[in-house]
């Protein structure tokens, strides 16, 4: 599996993404809401994501940066950037930003699931994360920025022949709720996102 992501010049041309479908529902699901989105890559700034939960009243009890909304309803993206011609593993560089319906946002990075930092605050601005609340889903809207991805992650370039691999998850812990939904899936016995050696492949293309 390889999820092309469409070069674009305005968050306007978001629809011209390529749709994935967060449809792989694994471990504890006591709900199975449907969820969905593009990504894009929006040329010089970063990567562009929209997404759509089919969900009625979302849980979002949660509010500032870096709190645990997946304790919440939540939406997700995960990359991941193995270092140019080396295999991926659960130990190279990834990022994971976690959005509930309030726009509250968590995002780290780092090698591994261990030595994960925030997001430096300076970037929040420029992601932008906006949601919006419809009767019967909700919707968000983030730039994960590039110059996040080059200065505290390590890339020297973005471009279509940047190695990297991307997953997105539909995810609540919430014990009356508990559902675990990738795009991607995850081959594991116990509830674990962290595991970039079960992503899919990413390619930017005009």
């Amino acid at each position: 599996m390889e999820y092309q992501v469409k070069i674009i010049d305005s968050p306007e041309n978001a629809d011209k993404g390529t749709l994935f479908t967060i449809n792989n529902y694994m471990w504890t699901c006591l709900t199975k809401p449907k969820a969905y989105g593009t990504m894009t890559y929006l040329k010089d700034k970063g990567f562009y994501i929209e997404m759509t939960c089919e969900e009625k009243n979302p849980k979002k009890e949660y509010h500032n940066y870096m709190d645990p909304v997946c304790k919440d309803s939540a939406m997700e993206i995960f990359l991941a950037f193995p270092p140019k011609g080396e295999p991926l593993t659960n130990d190279c560089m990834y990022t994971n930003f976690e959005i509930n319906a309030n726009a509250a946002l968590y995002a780290a990075y780092g090698k591994g699931r261990k030595n994960r930092s925030p997001m430096p605050q300076q970037y929040l601005k420029t992601c932008s994360c906006r949601t919006t609340i419809h009767q019967d889903r909700w919707t968000l809207s983030l730039l994960i920025p590039e110059p996040f991805l080059k200065k505290e992650c390590g890339l020297s370039q973005l471009d279509e022949i940047t190695e990297f691999y991307c997953n997105f998850y539909k995810i609540s812990e919430s014990p009356e709720i508990e559902h675990y939904a990738a795009y991607h899936p995850i081959n594991n016995p116990t509830p674990n996102f962290h595991l970039p050696i079960h992503f899919a492949k990413a390619r930017i293309t005009p």
